[in-house]
């Protein structure tokens, strides 16, 4: 008597688990590429703004007790940046200021000249945030009002070209991630959406049989959380790989990836992951579960 084929029974969150799985991996790993590169923009873009430098230039007829009362104001600024919670700054001599021109020159100007016509002066770095046209406005007019400074002098129109630059490299940057974010929602939803349209009988079957429905919202529910948390962390995974991949290429690179960071952004690949299976199963279960069953053909 020949053998009579023998078919499996599907049961309910039965589809193909690792396909699923990697679809969002995928997903997730590209968005999470494009976060690290939106923040490691912000940071290179902040960190070229930090370094633009500001000479406040001082009287000549100035004296040392007038120079240390004027450090005391410098100390107050809140928008000069700071180390251990301190504001920081240099002074240079017009001595100092003179050797190095002359350095760059290899010609002692002062010999031409006959005198050194260089002033005495502090130089401040000021935080990213303050080089925006009207804060760095507000901040030249702050400096120029300090007793025994004279001039106050940055290259501004670096500093205005600069700003506008990384406003629209990161509203383009920032374009793109929310564009990549729009895509990997979509991806992830309709991934699932397939999914569980294979299992669209089961679950009409098991209505048939008084099953309820919460019951089934349930099974498939912990099946795309569980998708979800797999997904976060393969994606994660990958992306810490890739990171220490460039990183070995280029060291530079790792003083803009904090172990911090780089945790913060594996809990939110696992968060989106999971948020977005649960909820794509969620309503693809109820429309399932309220369709006759003609309409499931």
């Amino acid at each position: 008597m020949a053998d009579v084929p023998h078919y499996k029974k599907k049961k309910l969150g039965a589809y193909p688990y690792l396909s699923v799985v990697l679809s969002i991996t995928t997903a997730l790993f590209v968005l999470g590429i494009f976060t690290i590169l939106l923040i490691d923009a912000r940071k290179i873009a902040q960190a070229v703004q930090e370094n633009l430098e500001i000479q406040l230039f001082l009287n000549n007829a100035i004296t040392d007790n007038e120079k240390l009362q004027l450090e005391l104001p410098l100390t107050e600024k809140h928008y000069i940046q700071q180390e251990a919670n301190q504001p920081t700054y240099s002074y240079i001599s017009k001595e100092e200021a003179a050797k190095e021109l002359t350095n760059q020159l290899e010609e002692d100007f002062q010999d031409l000249l006959g005198e050194n016509p260089l002033k005495d002066s502090y130089v401040i770095r000021l935080k990213a945030n303050y080089y925006q046209p009207t804060q760095l406005q507000k901040v030249e007019q702050d400096l120029e009002n300090l007793n025994g400074v004279v001039d106050v002098a940055y290259p501004r129109s670096l500093a205005k070209d600069m700003t506008e630059n990384i406003a629209t490299i990161s509203f383009i940057l920032f374009s793109f991630a929310l564009f990549m974010s729009i895509i990997v929602i979509v991806l992830i939803h309709n991934t699932i959406k397939l999914a569980l349209f294979s299992q669209r009988f089961i679950i009409r079957t098991m209505q048939l049989v008084c099953a309820k429905n919460s019951y089934e919202r349930k099974q498939l529910l912990k099946t795309a959380a569980w998708q979800g948390i797999n997904s976060g962390v393969l994606a994660f995974g990958f992306l810490w790989a890739f990171i220490a991949y460039a990183e070995s290429q280029l060291e530079e690179l790792q003083a803009l990836h904090p172990i911090e960071m780089l945790l913060v952004i594996g809990l939110s690949l696992i968060g989106i992951g999971v948020l977005i299976s649960v909820i794509s199963s969620f309503r693809a279960v109820n429309k399932y579960l309220a369709m006759s069953l003609d309409e499931l053909y």
